[in-house]
């Protein structure tokens, strides 16, 4: 097993969701393998997932479903 870069916990195998910011939208992606750190949460993606994500979010293909989420702005009392 691999140890966190962050904190040093243990790296699991796990199956998540991924968001990502993509031209000005938030991307979510479902079942993305990652290897995550029971301690901190800290998330990583192998090099072919991360291709996988890049070649979808290229080819700009209808999604399959649309998530609506709240948004909150820190930044206004």
């Amino acid at each position: 097993m691999r140890t966190c870069p962050v904190c040093k916990g243990r790296m699991v195998p796990k199956v998540i969701r991924y968001t990502q910011e993509w031209k000005g939208e938030l991307v979510a992606f479902e079942n993305v393998p990652a290897e995550v750190c029971e301690v901190c949460g800290e998330q990583l993606l192998e090099g072919w997932v991360v291709d996988k994500i890049n070649q979808t979010l290229w080819s700009m293909k209808p999604p399959q479903r649309h998530l609506q989420v709240p948004l909150y702005d820190l930044a206004v009392s």
